[in-house]
């Protein structure tokens, strides 16, 4: 089995919702990155179109949750309970889910080149 940084990466959580098929999972994560759609997500947060916003959000936060993916997920939650209020959200916990988007790629990108 490969390693993969546990805080961006949960394999022993994501391997057995795929039966333990380590070439799967790989095959999943490595479609994280095209999955969510961060400048969709930046022009409904300038527009102020936050159910939009939200939508976004909430289906990165599924993929996020399916794949074990549980630094970006956590981030995820925070964001979508903020855009369900209807309010702008907090810009730290923006920038919170674009930073852990991209350490998440960052860590796929490790994993899967093993």
């Amino acid at each position: 089995m490969g390693v993969a940084d546990s805080k961006y990466i949960d394999l022993a959580s994501g391997l057995p919702r795929v039966a333990n098929n380590e070439k799967l999972y790989k095959k999943l994560v490595a479609k994280f990155e095209a999955s969510v759609d961060v400048s969709a997500l930046d022009a409904a947060l300038v527009s102020g179109n936050y159910i939009k916003a939200g939508e976004i959000v909430h289906a990165a936060k599924g993929v996020a949750g399916n794949l074990s993916l549980a630094a970006f997920y956590e981030s995820s939650v925070i964001l979508m309970d903020q855009l369900r209020s209807g309010n702008p959200p907090a810009q730290e916990n923006v920038d919170a889910f674009k930073r852990l988007y991209a350490e998440t790629v960052r860590a796929i990108n490790i994993y899967i080149a093993e």
